[in-house]
């Protein structure tokens, strides 16, 4: 019998020489470390010699067409096919590269997407029956980073074919070349790359349904947050911890039934590559309310397809949230659903505004997308708060899902941050304050005004806004005729959700903790009212800080 033969891209460093190290003690064969650079894979090779293992090394430029082909060739010469490919090799340009994003998108793309099928087409006829293939992503390729409903349904059209994926990626580069790809909802050009890599994934696993090879499966896989140098070392996992799915996904017993095809999360856990499963926490949130709270709990979603069939997850547990459909960026849709709690119930408890717009960084601040992000996530939640703030009963609860980037001081002008902290802000005044960022993003001075420029402007001025609203609410309640209403505004971590990017350390439950604690105050409760509370519960000061932990 042939000896079997694993192959790993790019794993001379990082997560892809930490896949290799485990295949070295857990798969039956020959295990190949490849590098473009064949002085830094040697070394590799020699590091984990003296760890006792033995990997191969054979040098593999995947941005060189002949060099994947010589590669191919040898595999083929010396040992008559392939079981394992493990597509860990890619290169990521920081958002704040001086380079131009044309150029960047490019480069991104032709290693990330391009390099990569060329990887597959040279290697996958090699593969023999049961082989394994797996595709390293990202969170960043989770396709809800796409902030477009038709493109997304686009790239998740499960008869999606790679001439039509070819397609889409081109029809990116052209609207870099544009300057329209954020109007149209792209993130940067490392997630757009990522996406694409995970929607190649399913087409491929379609085509190995077909083959007449055995059971050849591919995933592609997420390893979380790792601290190695495609990120600046900035993760907080481990390489070995993230090696931890793409090992798993490796090493697939035969015959198994699942995965397959599938996007799988860092702790192996299948991800819904389309909408992320029920891992959100306004999902959370409701799980935690029905354990706790002795009364009715809407679940609201603006799709009715998703929201039902959350709710009809929580059935599994035994919880029987109520759901009705809210789109609060349709002003008819939230005076529907004021006008059915009013009929059905007379009054309103707690109120939860946890919907928001996901932030991203971003290179170009428009005004389009500051508008769309502050039309969602600030002028959507006073729609919501001015039709259901009349039906709140005496003790009602509401908090307000903010967070650590709604902290004042992120806006770095210190007359702005006078103006937001102003304990006799209006609501009027705050309305002038986010339409000024608007008219400073169209006039392009909004740098030396003092806005935010680092990461995602928008939405840090949309969290800020809505903290300094919630805070104005306060100041109303005190003086309601109704007794004991308070709102609190709460950072509920950095949680494994889609507002994250899902590389957040929280899991949902744990981002839940705070908003559930503010909404279930007890009566008459001195404190908190009208304060920034952390994911831990911790009341934190606003204006001056410091800040926790995030």
């Amino acid at each position: 019998m042939s000896q079997k033969v694993a192959v790993v891209t790019g794993s001379n460093k990082g997560i892809g020489f930490a896949t290799v190290r485990n295949l070295c003690s857990q798969f039956d064969g020959i295990v190949y470390l490849t590098a473009r650079d064949e002085d830094r894979g040697k070394r590799a090779v020699e590091e984990l010699n003296k760890e006792g293992l033995k990997p191969a090394f054979h040098k593999l430029d995947i941005d060189d067409k002949s060099s994947i082909d010589k590669f191919a060739a040898f595999i083929k010469e010396k040992h008559g096919g392939l079981d394992v490919l493990v597509n860990n090799a890619a290169i990521l340009i920081w958002h704040d590269s001086p380079e131009p994003l044309l150029k960047q998108a490019e480069e991104t793309l032709k290693t990330n997407y391009y390099a990569l099928k060329d990887v597959c087409n040279a290697l996958f006829p090699l593969l023999r029956p049961h082989a394994r293939v797996v595709t390293v992503s990202s969170a960043a390729g989770f396709l809800q980073r796409i902030n477009n409903e038709e493109l997304r349904s686009r790239y998740a059209d499960p008869n999606l074919t790679v001439e039509d994926l070819d397609k889409l990626v081109q029809e990116y580069i052209e609207d870099v070349k544009a300057g329209t790809q954020t109007e149209k909802g792209y993130s940067s050009p490392y997630s757009v790359s990522k996406i694409a890599a995970s929607a190649l994934a399913r087409i491929q696993q379609k085509k190995f349904l077909e083959d007449p090879r055995e059971d050849i499966v591919i995933n592609h896989v997420h390893p979380g947050f790792v601290d190695t140098d495609l990120v600046q070392h900035k993760g907080p996992l481990t390489i070995e911890e993230g090696s931890v799915a793409s090992t798993y996904a490796a090493l697939l017993p035969k015959n198994c039934e699942s995965p397959k095809g599938e996007y799988l999360w860092y702790d192996k856990q299948i991800v819904d590559w389309v909408t992320g499963g029920n891992r959100g926490i306004g999902l959370a949130i409701v799980k935690r309310l029905c354990l706790n709270f002795d009364g009715t709990v809407y679940l609201t979603s603006r799709d009715e397809e998703k929201g039902k069939k959350a709710a009809d997850e929580l059935n599994k547990d035994g919880l029987y949230p109520i759901f009705q459909k809210l789109d609060v960026d349709d002003k008819n849709s939230i005076e529907e659903l004021a006008t059915y709690i009013k009929m059905k119930h007379g009054g309103l408890d707690i109120l939860i505004n946890n919907a928001a717009m996901l932030p991203r960084i971003t290179q170009d601040v428009r005004a389009e997308y500051c508008e769309r992000m502050l039309k969602t996530n600030y002028y959507a939640v006073k729609n919501v708060c001015n039709a259901l703030f009349p039906l709140l009963r005496p003790h009602a609860r509401v908090v307000n899902v903010s967070s650590e980037g709604g902290y004042v001081k992120k806006i770095p002008g210190e007359d702005l941050q006078k103006k937001f902290a102003d304990p006799e802000l209006t609501e009027e005044a705050l309305d002038d304050l986010v339409q000024g960022f608007i008219t400073d993003v169209e006039d392009g001075t909004y740098v030396s005004k003092g806005w935010p420029t680092a990461r995602s402007p928008p939405y840090n001025v949309s969290k800020v806004s809505l903290n300094a609203l919630s805070r104005i609410y306060h100041k109303r309640f005190l003086e309601d005729q109704r007794e004991d209403i308070i709102i609190n505004f709460v950072h509920p971590g950095r949680v494994d959700s889609r507002n994250t990017g899902r590389e957040g350390l929280l899991t949902t439950m744990e981002g839940a903790e705070a908003p559930v604690y503010a909404a279930l105050l007890p009566e008459n409760t001195k404190s908190p009212k009208g304060c920034f509370l952390w994911h831990n519960t911790q009341v934190v000061d606003w204006i001056n800080g410091p800040l926790p932990e995030a």
